[in-house]
């Protein structure tokens, strides 16, 4: 999975003007039964109606300024439907990390409106077929540095949407214990009901030599029974009830003052959570996970389905490169769609510059659930040379660096108005050297905070070197 957010600003541009859900870099998906709004910020559902308009159509209802998500399960062309899920009263909803017991830690919940952990926007939005994809970016940088990148991938007919989380190690040191969260206090019908209150209930957990699918659902009774689920298969999830602005990673996984016990019930206005343990990542390694919001119980077996379908592709091509053969979708026998996409062939020139989705979609024969995975790839605008040509064209060193570094250009390169740029993860230039006349420059740390930057060297018009640096 790509780790970057070059061009994401004239990405935003472009869809903006094409998408009438991407409302001010705030993301909206409208399914038959399924709607929710993703903040650009913080990456979490809760867009401010305040800052990005509900799009026409859709079901706003909330006691507060954010839609967060709403499903008609009734299938009654939403004369009677569930939720705002959590935004009747305190917004709690949302994700974290801590590293450790007691190291960095950050939140992005809608409760606090925003970020305390990482910041970023929304880097694509995008309708194929049937199927909705939106991806943020963003990066967590006090006391440590991560990126992290989040999926949500809505069929336009289903019951659930998948979330699927990338983190991306992109501090010099191993990572032993890293713990990703998932939050919510589910209202449900509390608009219509005035009840915060819901039924929740661990319907499973992984079992060693069991099952391996972590559940937990909140219900409400009145005024009919509306159900929310949060499902994983990845044995390395748990599944668990209990406190409210729950914001302890280490805490939640091992079960440290929550219930998690498969089939303990409680009856309360309390959070309900997924927790992830990775274990083990390295420098410049990454992660990915995935799980499903589920508003339905007769949805959560074509949701388990979903969640067994993949796809991987490269996380970057050029965009001159040729078209190429798609074989990373299991099981196999689906089908690939999405900008750029013919049959099982991608060609970058057809997709265009920047992040665009892939998606693979398999149908269950025994089941027939039918379920998506989407991949992004970013397409670079560097022509004329191949991704190996290029990251021998210019180098940095040390990298990463915490004072100083020298930038060195191939000197098989006649230097013809050569330019350097250096754009941080949202896209924004930093650095701009112009008129470069010899094959090596210096970056001193104090022009840049630490972090992930990207570079491109551009000579003669045409971009030939591109790659990422690290600032200790």
């Amino acid at each position: 999975m790509k780790n970057n957010l070059l061009f994401s600003a004239l990405l935003l541009v472009a869809a903006t003007t094409a998408k009438a859900q991407l409302v001010n870099g705030n993301a909206y998906i409208k399914g038959t039964g399924v709607e929710l709004g993703i903040d650009s910020l913080g990456g979490f559902e809760g867009c401010s109606t305040t800052v990005s308009p509900v799009p026409a159509g859709m079901h706003f209802r909330s006691g507060n300024a954010l839609f967060g998500f709403v499903a008609n399960p009734q299938n009654d062309a939403w004369t009677n439907y569930d939720g705002d899920f959590f935004t009747p009263g305190s917004p709690e909803n949302g994700w974290g990390f801590e590293i450790g017991t007691a190291g960095a830690s950050g939140s992005n919940n809608a409760a606090d409106f925003g970020t305390t952990g990482a910041t970023g926007r929304i880097v694509n939005w995008q309708h194929t077929g049937t199927t909705y994809s939106v991806d943020w970016e963003g990066d967590a940088i006090t006391g440590t540095n991560l990126h992290f990148r989040i999926n949500y991938l809505l069929q336009e007919t289903d019951l659930f949407y998948i979330t699927t989380v990338t983190v991306v190690n992109n501090t010099t040191a191993t990572i032993p214990d890293l713990y990703y969260y998932r939050n919510l206090d589910p209202d449900n019908n509390e608009p219509i009901s005035f009840d915060f209150t819901t039924q929740n209930t661990i319907v499973s957990q992984h079992v060693p030599g069991g099952t391996t699918v972590a559940e937990v659902n909140a219900t409400q009774a009145s005024p009919w029974l509306s159900s929310f689920s949060f499902v994983a298969i990845d044995t390395n999830f748990v599944a668990g009830y209990g406190g409210f602005a729950n914001r302890d990673g280490s805490d939640m996984y091992n079960g440290a003052g929550f219930t998690q016990t498969m089939g303990a019930t409680n009856f309360a206005d309390e959070a309900i959570y997924l927790a992830y343990l990775v274990q083990n990542l390295a420098p410049a390694d990454s992660a990915t996970f995935k799980f499903c919001s589920v508003f339905d119980s007769s949805a959560v077996d074509c949701a388990i389905s979903a969640l067994g379908v993949s796809l991987t592709t490269p996380d970057m091509v050029y965009l001159n490169a040729a078209p190429f053969a798609l074989t990373g979708g299991t099981p196999a026998g689906g089908t690939y769609s999405g900008p750029g996409v013919t049959g099982n062939m991608f060609d970058p020139a057809a997709a265009g510059a920047g992040v665009t989705d892939v998606i693979y979609t398999y149908t269950n024969p025994v089941t027939g659930c039918t379920g998506s995975a989407a991949s992004g790839i970013h397409v670079d605008v560097a022509a004329g040379i191949s991704s190996t040509a290029a990251a021998n064209t210019v180098s940095v060193y040390p990298n990463p660096f915490s004072s100083e570094a020298t930038v060195s250009f191939s000197k098989d390169v006649k230097l013809v108005n050569a330019e350097f740029h250096v754009y941080d993860m949202v896209g924004k230039e930093v650095i701009r050297r112009t008129d470069i006349r010899s094959n090596s420059i210096r970056i001193e740390q104090g022009e840049l905070s630490p972090g992930a930057y990207f570079y491109k060297f551009i000579n003669d018009g045409k971009e030939i070197g591109s790659g990422k640096m690290l600032v200790k």
